[in-house]
């Protein structure tokens, strides 16, 4: 029974990662091509995430199919759960791809099977991969330490398979020369992985390096099969700054039965405990100012390579023909904010290296601000001219009727005010901290100072979006165009496009129930709309935890969709009132007050209900009914 239960764990982490990432894309006319990339682990990794999405943009520009699974190797517990996996993947693709990427060598040794049957002479080209495996499945899904009777050369794995490799190579040498340049005094290195096979073989390399060219310099290795989360924190806090330290990875799993070992939970909070820069061997993103940078290839050099490999396939020729290579062109990579942070002399800094986030003029670095301010004041001057004269119009049809007249001053003056209070208090910020900045001479303030004004106008932006759907639904110039739609596909849409605007792991979204199949006549626009307000409402007030959407039949004639989140909820009187016009709980919140009372006005329009169950501390869920139509005739607005 066990056993059964954690299959059907990983069949739910194979559908959440491999389903997040399977996209099927093309323009102007898509080839029958199709390209498969299934990743060892899956697509969290910021190098693999934007090495994918470099790759898939470029293949589909070109009408090129692509399609992506997370493999998840490091969570598979025995070769059941591996059979398990594959089995998936034959159904899913009974008709082989035009290729197949592997990003690492671990989905190679899983997968290989599909190889010699349904997948049969498939051209493969295996990325980021190394010289020796484990000798056999069992010993990858044990993460036992690589040696020379427990591992065999990769060739054999590969040996009689229409396949070619993708190096990933490490210049372990040329980082620790470049943090020489940086921290000339440097004493101690401290290298810093997990217990992967190819962490293993990574903090070889990395030995072997540093005791062939700098024989004096002391080496730390700090891995998870030694060290807990708690006690690498605690070492880093008890290093000086003289100290070298090179991130690599940390997946730390509590039991084996734990599925976040598939996810790096100490980038966000490591630097608070070192005293030096971080420094990397791999790709990372360096804009949000984590990372120091190192000597690599990144990861659209990279791409590029796998894209010519790919390329010479796509035109024929056969991968087992291609020589194996080292892929992309490696550079310095550094982050210019990080070092300066850390103190380190612009005369260190290398010149030849590539700098992320350079400081910029005042306007450049302020240009999209400005040119945003000024376009946000005639939108808005547009949008309160247009819905002025909306007004005038009305109260020109309503002027007939005498005994409506007052009433139609009273909502227009009412409806005055609260615009009047929702815009002054954006304006008045962006305003005043505008006419600061050029007085300002400290560039951490004046970015803060910058960052209030984005705020700020994106507020008004929104603003002025919510008055256009409010003055055309007032206006009855809010139209709907209802057709025949894929319930379950337009669900998954707004999944992804949720996902992208979430900001670190805390919460999660996941489109959690469904029926097998579900057509249904609906202006596709609106249901969008419908479910994305809620669902950017619930990421407004959930802080951790999950956000869940679906929908099922509520009885023969009315289907029920929902959007549940675990955020701060709401009490019996606040959901009373919570569709109303101008309604925020929260005034340290973001929005308008009008999206909640606009999805109200919509489902009334398609001739549902709309509701929200809520308690304080426990989350929110917000649904509405449709009537459930399938054809034309049956629908009416």
């Amino acid at each position: 029974m066990k056993q059964v239960l954690r299959i059907a764990i990983f069949y739910v982490l194979f559908f959440l990662f491999g389903g997040t990432f399977s996209v099927v894309l093309a323009r102007n006319g898509q080839s029958d091509k199709e390209i498969l990339v299934l990743n060892s682990i899956n697509f969290n990794l910021p190098w693999a995430k934007n090495f994918y999405w470099y790759v898939h943009d470029e293949l589909q520009s070109r009408g090129i199919s692509v399609k992506a699974e997370s493999l998840s190797v490091p969570a598979l517990i025995d070769t059941m759960e591996v059979k398990a996996m594959v089995t998936h993947l034959r159904q899913k693709y009974p008709l082989p791809p035009t290729a197949v990427v592997m990003i690492g060598d671990p989905g190679w040794i899983v997968c290989r099977e599909l190889f010699d049957d349904i997948w049969k002479d498939v051209p493969v080209i295996v990325t980021n991969s190394r010289d020796r495996l484990p000798a056999t499945l069992e010993v990858l899904l044990s993460h036992a330490s690589l040696t020379e009777t427990n591992s065999v050369p990769a060739e054999k794995w590969r040996q009689g398979y229409n396949l070619t490799t993708l190096e990933q190579h490490y210049y372990v040498k040329e980082t620790v020369e470049l943090i020489y340049k940086l921290i000339p005094d440097m004493k101690r290195l401290a290298f810093i992985s997990d217990d992967r096979y190819i962490s293993e073989e990574t903090r070889s390399d990395v030995k072997q390096a540093v005791e062939a060219n700098f024989p004096d310099l002391s080496l730390d290795l700090l891995s998870t099969t030694e060290l807990s989360t708690e006690m690498l924190l605690d070492t880093l806090r008890g290093y000086k700054a003289n100290t070298g330290i090179i991130y690599y990875s940390w997946f730390e799993s509590h039991n084996k039965d734990d599925n976040n070992y598939l996810f790096d939970h100490i980038q966000d909070i490591i630097t608070n405990f070192t005293p030096s820069p971080l420094f990397l061997l791999s790709s990372e993103d360096l804009s949000n100012n984590t990372f120091a940078g190192g000597y690599y290839v990144s990861a659209e050099s990279f791409g590029d390579s796998l894209l010519d490999i790919l390329n010479r396939i796509l035109d024929g020729e056969q991968a087992r023909n291609i020589q194996g290579s080292v892929g992309g062109k490696e550079s310095a990579y550094l982050c210019y904010p990080v070092l300066k942070s850390h103190n380190i002399p612009t005369y260190r800094y290398p010149d030849d290296a590539v700098y992320i986030n350079l400081p910029k003029s005042f306007f450049e670095q302020y240009q999209t601000v400005i040119l945003s301010f000024l376009a946000i004041v005639i939108i808005l001057i547009v949008a309160i001219s247009y819905y002025i004269r909306i007004l005038r119009k009305a109260y020109g049809r309503l002027r007939e009727a005498m005994e409506k007249a007052e009433q139609a001053n009273q909502l227009k003056s009412a409806f005055l005010a609260n615009m009047s209070h929702e815009i002054r208090t954006p304006l008045n910020a962006i305003v005043g901290f505008a006419n600061m900045l050029p007085d300002m001479e400290d560039k951490k303030e004046m970015r803060e100072y910058s960052d209030i004004i984005e705020t700020n106008t994106n507020l008004l932006l929104q603003l002025i979006n919510d008055i256009l759907d409010m003055s055309k639904i007032e206006a009855g110039t809010f139209d709907f165009f209802p057709s025949v739609i894929d319930v379950n596909q337009t669900m998954e849409e707004i999944e992804q496009s949720m996902k992208l605007r979430l900001k670190g792991n805390k919460v999660t979204i996941a489109f959690t129930e469904r029926l097998p199949e579900c057509a249904l006549y609906v202006d596709k626009n609106r249901l969008i709309q419908l479910i994305s307000n809620f669902v950017v409402n619930a990421i407004k007030f959930t802080q951790s935890g999950s956000i869940c959407l679906g929908y099922r039949m509520k009885d023969a004639h009315n289907i029920y969709f929902y959007v549940s989140d675990t955020g701060c909820g709401m009490s019996h009187e606040q959901c009373e009132h919570v569709f109303e016009r101008f309604v925020k709980y929260n005034p340290f919140v973001q929005g308008t007050g009008l999206g909640l009372s606009i999805c109200s006005i919509i489902v009334e329009r398609l001739g549902g209900k709309i509701g929200v169950e809520s308690e304080e501390g426990k989350g929110s869920t917000f649904w509405f009914t449709l009537p459930y139509r399938t054809k034309r005739s049956e629908f009416s607005v």
